[in-house]
Order: C-alpha cells, then structure tokens, then sequence
C-alpha cells in the first residue's frame, strides 16, 4: 500500500466497449496549451478502463469528465481495476480546439488529479480512430505528506 513519500506506477487503458479497439491518440507538438497529445474519443459511446496499480495500491473512485465511476478491484491485492465509463452527453468538440476533461482518483492514500487533453467526434466519424494506438498511458505518481498523488512523469504506449 502506498503511503506519504512513496511512489507507484499507474497503468490506464481505455477501449471501445463495442469493438475492444483501444482509443486513438493524436501529437499535436505545442499547438494547444495543455499537453502536446490528444486522447481521441466518440460522443455517445462507451469505454471499458482498465488501471493497474504497481505496487498494488488502494483505490475506491475515479472521477472523470463530470462522471462518477465505481472502481471495481479485480481481487484486493492485485491492484487492478475496471470500470466503464458512457460519454453520452458530452458534445463532439469542436474544429481546431481541444476539451481538457479533469480525471481525479480517491483512495486511503490520497487523491491523483489529472487532466486529459481530449478530443469528442460523432460515433460514426472515422477521424476519431486516426492517429496512434493507445494501447496504455502510463503514470510514475509520488504521494506527499497531504494525501496529494502527482505524476511525475507521463508516457503514452
């Protein structure tokens, strides 16, 4: 379990419900304020989350794009979980812009806030599944003293 002055590796995947296809990511480089890739999803859609925590650390909820997400632990030493996430209501983003949706974690050992530079298309438009294959994004996450997790350091796979 981690606690205050430790560290931990967090492993996300996130895939179409429907098709098991994972997200599609975009380099942007620096034309947008807030990261230099974009997570591409659809509108109306639904997406299975996968998280791996190592070492294995306590998480009740994610919190993500204004939607409460129960995190189903697959045992409670493993430090996997899964939950699905239904983006029903959020508005295709429009052209040229970007939508940096918060995705916040709770557990006994703090909370992890983070935002995603993100991208929404209608379900039937094929440029949400253009770019790279999002098969992880990966967080290296100090925990403080306060209970505040922070990545420290981000890689997409």
């Amino acid at each position: 379990m981690a606690t205050a002055g430790t560290s931990f590796q967090l492993e996300l995947s996130i895939k179409n419900s429907e098709t098991d296809d994972p997200i599609a990511f975009k380099v942007d480089g620096e034309r947008f304020q807030g990261s230099t890739r974009t997570l591409k999803f659809c509108s109306n859609a639904k997406y299975k989350i996968v998280m791996v925590v190592k070492p294995p650390t306590e998480f009740y909820h994610m919190h993500i794009a204004g939607s409460d997400l129960p995190l189903h632990a697959l045992n409670h030493t493993s430090g996997e979980y899964r939950t699905e996430w239904n983006t029903t209501g959020i508005d295709p983003t429009k052209q040229t812009t970007r939508q940096d949706i918060s995705l916040t974690l709770q557990g006994p050992c703090g909370t992890l806030k983070k935002t995603l530079q993100s991208k929404f298309y209608n379900k039937d438009d094929s440029h949400a599944d253009w770019g790279h294959k999002l098969e992880s994004l990966v967080w290296s996450c100090a925990v403080d003293g306060h209970g505040t997790i922070t990545v420290v350091n981000e890689e997409y796979k």
